[in-house]
């Protein structure tokens, strides 16, 4: 245990000491099965732990004593703070490991914290998994400035502002933060998760009454740091049903009518914080990490002892002792680190490359996480994947975007896997939720030897990973899918079941809620046109115009249906009208695989067409670009001949949905069960 910094500590039994709280276990299985072998604080992120981000963060805040509270790999963490700085007599603070093996939550760990009396006054809580260059003195001073302002504030939790699109928001799970819209105080919190889909937000009408303008937030990203006052140790105590610090402490706290204890938040706008919560996230904080946007915390900056980075153009990061063949290219953001051999003609983009890697000839890795140890050998190819520790790629090895190979994983010669597969040592059994903190007692079967050879090859190692099939429950499944390395969020849809719209109020009529969801609609409409519009005078690719539509949509609780009413118009209005024939055909072929990303069935496909009819019948000059519109999406393959014939001989189109003129002037174009296409103007 390293004692306090004399400088930092002089006078400290005078002085409040600020005390830090990292909670070491993320109570979750985003991560499995790689944290079977390993707890996720101790992975490393662009080479370096994870704790190491956090623990640098908190000495540059000018913290004095740092409790770690871990439950799974206890003995692991215990070992790696015992032999690194932390533990020196240079080390800014001292640092505490507790042990908790029996918690099942944060609130366990908070109660446990409570217990053992260790927290003297305001401390920080944070997860070990934060990655953030925010000055942490600015939040401390604002918190201690409410508090002489507001006797009742208990907490203060630090958000950052961030669009719908940002890299690191997590996919499957979000937050909305009702705020006082001049003290920022937090008047309601709610977790929305992709699955369930949550269909309302109650809100007290009390609170309206009390606050005369409040936002309505979900542009922040949580960054899991809180300033917490010693009462919220308490409060844990005398609750026993809070386990999650946000979906049960802060929402409980804030629908009380009976403890009137505030909470504030702490918006930031210029400064990097965000939390490796999953796959999905740790892709995104690691390309943010190299292209410094979390400067000065970059690889250069040399966290660990012994690390010796070099940051070089095209942000490429390289240690010392490291070994290039002459005909090999790097890409840009690649970090590689000391004592890896790379062969020749190995093209190396967008990836990290960890120590004591072996890399044979004629490889291409791209947004791959290769880990310390691994042997690639000839003429393998890895895309967006995560290889652990000590991995053995065996020569014609092609691994597929969306993969994690935990340790000591093997691959035979001349395997495919194919994309989202999970591979580790272990054998899977439904009883695992303590595999992680029995650890160190676990020995492998007679069973663990037996491999699927088909799927791993000849001398192979491994067990393929099954999320479905764990103890988790199925929404969490599907969390943990979406939020997964290279997950395409355009595979994502929602039914019309789960389409709904948000609800405030202590109990609303049918009315009531039919208004809210035309209300939501509307403003939907609104955004995707905005959406559209900006990519039209940008010149957005068809993925980058699809990505924003899916992620309004999710935002929304809207549907493929919902969209495409709002998408065909507003890219059918880009046509000229002076140039009907040409511009129409130019419009579609250029924006119509847009539309084609919101038809998934042949249902679809006669959606889009009632849509299409109802546009061309509003005007005259409409009706006239009905034919080339029908044309050109069936040539671009966006609309197929089964579905012209089933929406021809729907009785809707013959003027319900439209003008019946419309229906007629495809007299021509359909006869014989077959389709010509022919210009009608």
């Amino acid at each position: 245990m390293a004692p306090i910094n004399k400088s930092a500590g002089k006078n400290i039994e005078a002085e409040t000491v600020l005390q830090a709280v990292v909670l070491a276990d993320s109570f979750n299985e985003r991560f499995r099965p790689i944290t079977l072998d390993m707890p996720r604080c101790l992975l490393p992120l662009c080479n370096t732990p994870l704790i190491e981000y956090t623990l640098e963060f908190l000495a540059v805040a000018g913290v004095q004593e740092v409790y770690i509270f871990c439950r799974a790999h206890s003995e692991k963490i215990k070992d790696y703070i015992k032999t690194s700085k932390w533990n020196r007599s240079y080390s800014p603070f001292k640092i505490i490991t507790i042990v908790t093996p029996e918690a099942r939550s944060i609130g366990d760990v908070l109660r446990e914290l409570d217990a053992k009396q260790l927290i003297s006054s305001d401390f920080i809580l944070i997860s070990g998994d934060v990655v953030s260059n925010i000055h942490l003195e600015k939040v401390l001073n604002a918190h201690r400035a409410r508090k002489n302002i507001d006797k009742n504030i208990i907490m203060t939790m630090v958000v950052k502002e961030a669009s719908p699109l940002h890299r690191t928001r997590p996919l499957g799970e979000s937050s909305v933060f009702v705020l006082d819209e001049k003290t920022h105080e937090c008047v309601h919190y709610e977790s929305v998760e992709l699955y369930p889909h949550k269909r309302s937000m109650v809100m007290d009408m009390e609170v309206f009454e009390k606050h005369s303008n409040v936002q309505i937030r979900n542009d922040f990203i949580d960054c899991q740091i809180d300033i917490c006052s010693v009462e919220v140790l308490a409060l844990f105590t005398e609750n026993f049903d809070y386990q999650d610090i946000r979906k049960d402490f802060v929402y409980g706290i804030l629908t009380s009518d009976l403890l009137g204890k505030t909470i504030y938040c702490h918006i930031v706008k210029d400064a990097y914080a965000a939390r490796v919560r999953d796959l999905q996230t740790y892709d995104a904080i690691s390309k943010d990490v190299l292209s410094r946007w979390t400067y000065p915390i970059v690889p250069d900056s040399n966290l660990q002892e012994g690390d010796s980075y070099e940051y070089m153009r095209g942000q490429i990061y390289k240690e010392q002792n490291v070994s290039l063949s002459r005909s090999c290219v790097l890409g840009e953001k690649v970090i590689i680190g000391s004592g890896t051999k790379i062969a020749e003609n190995v093209k190396i983009t967008n990836s990290v490359i960890g120590r004591r890697v072996n890399i044979g000839p004629n490889v291409k890795i791209d947004g791959a996480y290769i880990w310390d140890g691994v042997t690639i050998n000839a003429n393998c190819t890895i895309s967006r994947s995560i290889l652990a520790n000590n991995v053995v790629l065996k020569e014609n090895v092609i691994v597929n975007k969306g993969c994690l190979l935990s340790y000591d994983v093997v691959i035979g010669p001349k395997i495919t896997l194919p994309p989202y597969t999970k591979l580790t040592k272990h054998k899977q059994s439904l009883d695992d939720y303590d595999v992680e903190v029995k650890e160190d007692k676990k020995e492998d079967s007679q069973e663990d030897f037996s491999y699927d050879i088909k799927l791993i090859g000849e001398n192979g190692r491994g067990h393929i990973w099954n999320d479905e099939i764990s103890d988790i429950d199925d929404d969490e499944a599907k969390n943990i899918k979406v939020a997964t390395l290279a997950y395409d969020i355009s595979n994502l849809s929602l039914t019309d079941n789960e389409s709904t719209a948000s609800e405030i109020s202590e109990g609303s009529s049918d009315e009531e809620s039919d208004s809210d969801e035309s209300n939501t609609l509307e403003i939907f409409s609104k955004e995707v046109s905005q959406t559209l519009e900006r990519a039209f005078s940008e010149g957005h690719t068809i993925e980058i115009a699809s990505l924003e539509l899916n992620t309004l949509r999710m935002a929304s609780n809207t549907t493929l249906r919902d969209t495409q009413i709002v998408v065909i118009p507003t890219i059918l209005n880009q046509v000229n009208a002076d140039k009907l024939l040409p511009s129409t055909k130019d419009v579609l072929t250029r924006w119509g695989p847009l539309i084609g990303k919101l038809i998934h069935s042949k249902e679809d496909q006669i959606d889009a067409l009632f849509t299409l009819q109802k546009y061309c019948a509003k005007h005259d000059t409409n009706s006239k670009i009905f034919a080339p519109s029908l044309r050109t999406l069936y040539e671009i393959d966006v609309i197929e001949e089964d579905a012209i014939l089933e929406w021809y001989y729907d009785e809707r189109s013959k003027g319900s949905i439209g003008k019946p003129e419309i229906y007629s002037k495809l007299h021509d174009m359909v006869y014989c069960d077959s389709i010509i296409l022919v210009s009608l103007l």
